[in-house]
């Protein structure tokens, strides 16, 4: 930096150097200003202007170096090359026009960078071809730090004079990228002047300049101040003119904006009532406006088709009485068709209010329904709108209709039901009738559906509901409540006698078989009966009572009726306590497994055993099995009690000799589960028992309610190992159907034909031994159940019958029993 300032303060006339800065500067306020003219012009005219900017800029800058090289002293004579000296201003004009146009043509943020770069590439252009073009008696050596510095100077203050113009484009601007564009100018030129070092050679000659260096830097600079005076100058007029220009074309712009306004004034004029009219005769309602004097004013298409008006009444001034005389002359209206009847109906017309709004249905003889809606206007006479509402009060109806009865059997639903209650009791407190509510519910439809699939069972349904009007009297009222439950209600002066042969009656005809097409079924029902008001005096209470008998009903064995007791609330109660007890003694581990063996028939050595489930109550003692193993099932409490039982009945077998199998019940509604596959896979991980050990058993029970989703499951238990058997066989009719369907690994035979082996009755032990046989010959696994005597063991063994199960070897035990029957035979396998 040091060489920089010894070069400008030592090697050079200040004079000449301001005036090349003056230059300089005027050239760029010159420039500036005309590229803020190029911004504000269009795309074609904008390149004109970047041309006469960087043509100003380009010549400014290649006359301020011209005169600060002048004003350089370097102590020999200086001359300068005509073709370079050329070369340098074209080098100058081009670049900075180019850097100008992609300032302002270029989008994104850099676009003040990349022209300011530019613009320092043709600085650095300039300078350097007009120190090539110097002609000196000596040798030029440069210094690289200083040339490289002085192109960085350029290009920086390049970029930040541009992003000063196109920041702000008033004087403001125009000043402050003025100046940084001199000082990119002077910065770079003084910047490079310090990197040039002039040694004398004597030996080397060159010509000079014949006038003074002074008259031509002052020659020089008064050209390129005449110049970009000159340009400044047409740059104002062409602001000023441009001014007026657009006041001009603003003014003409609003004239033709005025006509054009104006036309389309009366052109809209003209298609709104094109639209108006358009619109009135494509209504849906028909529209008419009758005036103070009750004559008509207008009136739309749909109104004339509507009551079939001539032409001669549809115009303007027609007498309202005219119009409705028509209506009734022609028949339109239902019920009026002679002059008496127009007379009257006109008369009902004219005691409508004309200062209000009204409304009416007219009906016509076809049986469509008019809505009529008038409409007063200010300053007498009114505006009405005909509407056929024909369709929508039929859909207004079925929709009724379908909130209010069942979809498939078209019954009336609970919501209907429960409506007509309220009102038959309401008539009941009056005294003399009594009400019979009877609460069905169809016996083994289940069956039907899931082995005749569910279009069967819907048309089982509508036959019912078909049989059960033609069993009731006209004042009955029969409703289906959902499922396969029905209701009926009626009417009855002795409950007792009346009640009773209904039930009776609607049991004996649902008895009968019915005929479904391809198939022919029994099915039965049972029923529940509940008398208003002496089992209760509102619906709710009447439709709970009519329940609870229908649930004793259904306790007793299916296919009968009972009528409510108070003593069944009783039971439901106790029901319900049972249930609440039953959940609280799962976390209260009130719950045991006990264990029985199943033994190898031949040899009588143990093979595994089956985990049975026991509830010892603190109260009520030893809770069979067979009362709240139900109650589970139907409450879905199986399915966490399930899950404990797997849990802990894995955990115990794996304590016993890898030989000995554990069996475990599974219920429906554990299949129902989506836990299922992962409960077992946990019980088997967390007690580390080896999965050919377990043996799940189910029964066909479970299969039927959803078989496909059944197998799947009983698919992915078989995948980890786990043997599965098929329980109570022989006692369904659709077992052989399942073990073709899936490989089961044994076939449990169910206690009542082991009862039968020994029976006195020949037929029934023939029986028995015939589905022992099947049941061996299958190949599987056989499991006989329910072994009570010798006599029936030898048979099973004659049978060939694998294993065998019952107290004739051991009644269910504790766990903590099994240990020692365990050791008891390894003794004996051990002598």
């Amino acid at each position: 930096m040091f060489r920089v300032f010894s070069c400008l303060a030592f090697e050079h006339d200040w004079r000449l150097v301001v005036l090349a800065g003056l230059v300089c500067f005027v050239a760029s306020i010159v420039a500036v200003s005309i590229f803020h003219r190029a911004i504000a012009t269009r795309a074609r005219t904008r390149w004109i202007w970047i041309t006469i900017a960087g043509a100003a800029i380009g010549y400014g800058i290649w006359a301020a170096h011209f005169v600060a090289m002048l004003a350089y002293e370097p102590g020999v004579t200086t001359g300068y090359g005509i073709v370079l000296t050329a070369s340098s201003l074209a080098a100058a004009m081009l670049p900075t026009s180019i850097g100008f146009g992609v300032a302002v043509g270029t989008p994104g943020r850099w676009r003040a960078a990349a022209g300011g770069v530019i613009i320092g590439g043709g600085i650095a252009s300039t300078h350097y071809l007009g120190m090539w073009a110097l002609e000196v008696p000596g040798r030029v050596s440069w210094s690289i730090d200083l040339v490289l510095l002085s192109i960085v100077l350029g290009m920086c203050l390049g970029y930040a004079a541009l992003a000063a113009a196109l920041a702000r484009q008033d004087y403001r601007g125009t000043l402050a990228a003025a100046i940084l564009l001199t000082l990119a100018i002077v910065s770079h030129h003084f910047t490079a002047m310090g990197a040039a070092q002039i040694t004398p050679d004597p030996a080397l000659a060159t010509g000079t300049l014949a006038l003074s260096p002074a008259f031509l830097a002052l020659a020089i600079a008064g050209v390129a101040l005449s110049v970009l005076g000159m340009s400044l100058i047409g740059v104002l007029a062409d602001r000023r003119l441009a001014t007026r220009t657009a006041k001009f074309e603003e003014i003409i712009s609003q004239l033709s904006i005025a006509r054009q306004q104006l036309e389309g004034s009366q052109n809209e004029l003209k298609e709104q009532k094109l639209r108006l009219d358009t619109a009135i005769n494509h209504m849906v309602e028909g529209l008419c406006m009758f005036d103070a004097e009750k004559r008509l004013v207008v009136c739309n298409e749909r109104y004339a088709r509507l009551y079939q008006l001539p032409p001669e009444l549809l115009r303007t001034g027609t007498s309202h009485s005219d119009i409705i005389r028509h209506r009734i002359v022609k028949g339109i209206l239902k019920g009026a068709s002679s002059e008496g009847a127009a007379e009257q109906f006109i008369s009902k017309l004219a005691a409508l209010p004309f200062d209000a709004v009204s409304s009416r249905i007219d009906e016509f003889s076809d049986g469509r329904l008019i809505c009529v809606t008038r409409q007063p206007m200010a300053g007498g006479g009114w505006v009405a709108t005909h509407l056929d509402v024909t369709e929508q009060r039929r859909s207004a109806a079925k929709i009724t209709h379908m909130a209010q009865h069942d979809a498939l059997t078209d019954l009336p639903n609970r919501v209907l039901l429960r409506e007509r209650m309220e009102h038959a009791i309401a008539v009941t407190r009056s005294g003399g009738l009594d009400l019979a509510v009877l609460m069905l519910d169809l016996d083994r439809f289940k069956e039907v559906n899931d082995t005749l699939g569910h279009p069967a069972g819907d048309a089982l349904l509508r036959a019912v509901a078909a049989r059960l009007r033609e069993c009731v009297a006209e004042t009955a009222l029969i409703a289906r409540l959902g499922g396969d439950e029905f209701a009926v209600i009626d009417y009855v002066t002795s409950p007792a006698v009346e009640a009773a042969a209904l039930a009776e009656t609607i049991r004996k005809a649902l008895c009968e078989p019915f005929d479904l097409g391809d198939h022919r079924v029994t099915v039965g029902t049972s029923i529940g009966i509940a008398i208003a008001p002496r089992d209760g005096n509102d619906s709710d209470v009447i439709l709970k009572s009519a329940d609870l008998a229908l649930y004793s009903a259904k306790s007793g064995g299916r296919g009968a009726f009972r009528f409510f007791e108070p003593q069944l609330d009783e039971l439901m109660h106790a029901r319900r306590n049972l249930e609440r007890d039953m959940r609280a003694a799962l976390a209260e581990r009130q719950f045991a497994l006990h264990y029985q063996p199943f033994l190898n028939a031949a040899t009588g050595e143990t093979c595994g055993f089956e985990a049975l489930l026991r509830w010892h109550h603190p109260q009520r003692g030893m809770v069979l099995p067979g009362e709240f193993i139900p109650l589970a099932e139907e409450t879905g409490f199986i399915v966490p009690l399930g899950e404990w039982v797997l849990r802990t009945a894995c955990a115990e077998a794996a304590k016993w000799p890898a030989h000995a199998k554990i069996a475990i019940n599974l219920s429906p509604a554990q299949f129902r589960s989506e836990e299922l596959v992962p409960v077992i896979v946990g019980a088997l991980a967390s007690s580390g028992i080896a999965p050919h050990r377990i043996e799940l058993e189910v029964t066909e029970t479970v299969i039927m309610h959803d078989s496909e989703a059944v197998f799947a499951v009983l698919a992915q238990l078989r995948e980890l190992g786990v043997r599965i058997a098929l329980d109570d066989f022989g006692t369904g009719y659709s077992s052989l159907s399942f073990l073709q369907r899936f490989p089961f690994d044994k076939v449990k035979i169910d206690r009542s034909f082991v009862d039968e082996l020994s029976s006195a009755r020949a037929e029934a032990r023939h029986l028995a031994r015939a589905v022992v046989r099947f049941a061996v010959s299958l190949g599987k696994t056989t499991t006989a159940e329910g072994v009570e005597t010798k006599e029936q063991l030898d048979i099973l063994r004659e049978e060939g019958c694998g294993e065998a199960q019952g107290y004739y070897f051991s009644r269910p035990m504790p766990a903590s029993d099994v240990a020692r029957m365990l050791r008891r035979d390894e003794a004996i396998r051990a002598a």
